[in-house]
């Protein structure tokens, strides 16, 4: 496995999603990206992207321009371009573990303000998560789940016209704080490794 680490925000491209909730892994990496001065990213076929070395290791920030649901064709494809390793061929939770490949993505089920570290498990009814776990075949991955469930999902018929809506105003004045939060797990994240992380930061 390389010691490299990668960051994937998800979310959709254009100016049209860009305060969408679907949009809260690509908020977060920007965020990541501007708190730590990381140079301007790189646009690719299907994705975008960064480098810098924080704390003795080579960070990538990446983000699909794929569209959410096919996230994975773009992050299977900055994987295999930084030759990173070699997939397990089911996608199941056997096979090599890639602990220092982070997914950041919206949640549905978590309350908005609230967040979530996971390592493995299956990516329920996200699209892009599920399309992830697809491509690369393993679930052997880390995601921080980023809650945007609230009482204005009650205004939509369904959960994708909610999940395409834009964040609230209130809801945009706290993601600043929440943003720092998550640049605080993964600055400990990359320093220190998943273990810490999580004991720090899930909430029970």
């Amino acid at each position: 496995m390389s010691a490299d680490i990668f960051i994937f925000g998800l979310g959709n491209p254009g100016q049209e999603y860009r305060l969408s909730r679907h949009n809260f892994g690509f908020m977060a990496v920007d965020g990541f990206s501007e708190e730590n001065n990381f140079p301007p990213f790189i646009n690719k076929k299907n994705y975008q992207i960064s480098n810098k070395i924080i704390s003795g290791k080579s960070v990538y920030l990446v983000k699909p321009l794929t569209f959410m649901n096919l996230s994975g064709k773009a992050v299977k494809e900055a994987l295999n371009k930084c030759g990173v390793f070699k997939m397990p061929e089911t996608a199941d939770n056997s096979g090599n573990s890639n602990p220092n490949i982070i997914l950041l993505h919206d949640d549905l089920d978590l309350v908005f303000g609230s967040y979530k570290i996971k390592f493995g498990g299956s990516g329920g009814s996200h699209n892009g998560v599920n399309s992830v776990i697809n491509s690369l075949k393993s679930r052997n991955f880390t995601r921080i789940k980023l809650g945007i469930n609230s009482s204005d999902r009650a205004k939509f018929d369904t959960g994708a016209d909610y999940v395409l809506s834009n964040f609230s105003k209130d809801e945009i004045k706290k993601i600043p704080g929440i943003l720092k939060t998550i640049n605080e797990i993964l600055s400990i994240f990359i320093s220190d490794g998943i273990a810490k992380a999580m004991n720090n930061f899930n909430r029970k």
